[in-house]
């Protein structure tokens, strides 16, 4: 078979905000189990956004176990543009050159980063890798003992305070890619937190990997707070947060990608929960056939370049501080449309009936969710990924 570059892992970057890392003289070691096989790495890193320019002083990779020990000692150092250090730009993304390194299915493999100066403003709080930070330069030392700092312990009373999984932000790596041979492709989520936080897609990787070993990868592109129409908002405590809109970062995220072979669409509920509260201002109000019409175009775009696109539509969220009657009302059209327009996508998944509280057909059953009274428990999050009709991907 031809060999091909596929997307391993990789993320949507938004501004990290207070989540941030400020000091320098870090390693950083990004700790990943494959669920493809590849002969080659190559690593694409992102500081955008950002306000300053990041020195590296060195990039690794290595073969390692789940802790992100390297196996048998053995690392291979990574160049951008045959440099070890370079500097990355403010707002700049860049490719390194590739690196020799055999990679078999559910195997681990880390990627260790020395940060000499700059803060870290650029990345994303996903749970699907293990991050190790540590003082000084560790990238070619093997074992490296995780050094929590202060703002973690901040994180984990914000999760709890708030009932959202504000998870450890991974800095700098927007994409991995292997070299396959396996005619490997990727599946990509669009979506916001219900879909970053991982409170359902880990299960559905799972389901991937059990029952397509070596086909898929699952990519997580989804932002906290996301919306299909709109940039996050300025008034909002966490600027850039919220990253900017779906349908502006569509190309960025998804269309590049030659091997993202299904999208995932999971974007909408911000679109009419935030308007008119602390998040966003009421003249934000969307119209549901404004968010539809957008998904529609996506999809056509996805269509034109032989993707598939796959529509799920908003769990409702009536028990939410921020609901109301009229919000409500949006949400039910937005998800009528879709159900009703299901010819112009690959697969509408209807997630909002399967989860409806029958007795209040605004709201999803209260077992569900998880404190917020919006993002799906562990139960709700297997629900979801159990009942995802994996037939489209055969």
């Amino acid at each position: 078979m031809a060999e091909k570059w596929v997307q391993v892992w990789g993320q949507a970057h938004s501004a990290l905000s207070h989540f941030y890392y400020p000091s320098c003289e870090k390693t950083y070691r990004t700790v990943i189990s494959s669920a493809i096989s590849g002969k080659k790495i190559r690593i694409e890193l992102c500081n955008n956004p950002a306000k300053t320019p990041v020195e590296i002083g060195g990039i690794t990779v290595a073969k390692c176990d789940e802790n992100g020990i390297f196996i048998n000692n053995e690392f291979k150092t990574v160049t951008v543009n045959s440099k070890e250090s370079f500097v990355l730009g403010k707002n700049e993304m860049v490719i390194s050159d590739p690196v020799d390194l055999d990679i078999k299915v559910d195997e681990y493999f880390c990627i260790s980063i020395y940060v000499v100066n700059g803060k870290l403003c650029s990345g994303n709080l996903l749970n699907n890798v293990n991050l190790i930070t540590v003082k000084g330069d560790y990238t070619k030392i093997s074992h490296a003992e995780n050094q929590p700092r202060v703002r973690d312990s901040v994180r984990k009373v914000a999760s709890v305070v708030l009932g959202m999984g504000f998870h450890k932000p991974i800095p700098l790596i927007n994409t991995v890619e292997l070299l396959n041979e396996e005619n490997a492709s990727s599946i990509v989520m669009f979506g916001d937190s219900i879909t970053q936080q991982g409170f359902w897609t880990n299960a559905f990787e799972k389901r991937i990997r059990e029952n397509f070993k070596g086909r898929y990868a699952v990519i997580n592109r989804s932002i906290m707070g996301n919306r299909i129409l709109k940039d996050f908002s300025t008034r909002f405590p966490c600027p850039g947060l919220f990253g900017i809109s779906g349908i502006k970062r569509y190309e960025k995220d998804i269309l590049r990608f030659p091997d993202a072979e299904y999208i995932v669409f999971v974007l909408g509920t911000n679109d009419f929960l935030q308007y008119g509260t602390i998040s966003a201002p009421k003249s934000e109000k969307p119209t549901p056939e404004e968010a539809f019409n957008a998904v529609k175009e996506l999809a056509d775009k996805a269509h034109k370049l032989g993707k598939k696109f796959i529509a799920m539509n908003v769990l409702h969220f009536g028990l939410a501080a921020d609901s109301r009657p009229e919000k409500d009302a949006l949400l039910l059209e937005y998800n009528r449309l879709l159900m009703e327009n299901k010819d112009c996508f690959d697969m509408v998944y209807d997630q909002a009936s399967l989860c409806i509280d029958k007795n209040k057909p605004n709201c999803s059953r209260k077992e569900l969710l998880g404190r917020d009274k919006i993002h799906p428990n562990f139960e709700g999050g297997q629900i979801v990924a159990n009942n995802f009709d994996l037939s489209i991907f055969e």
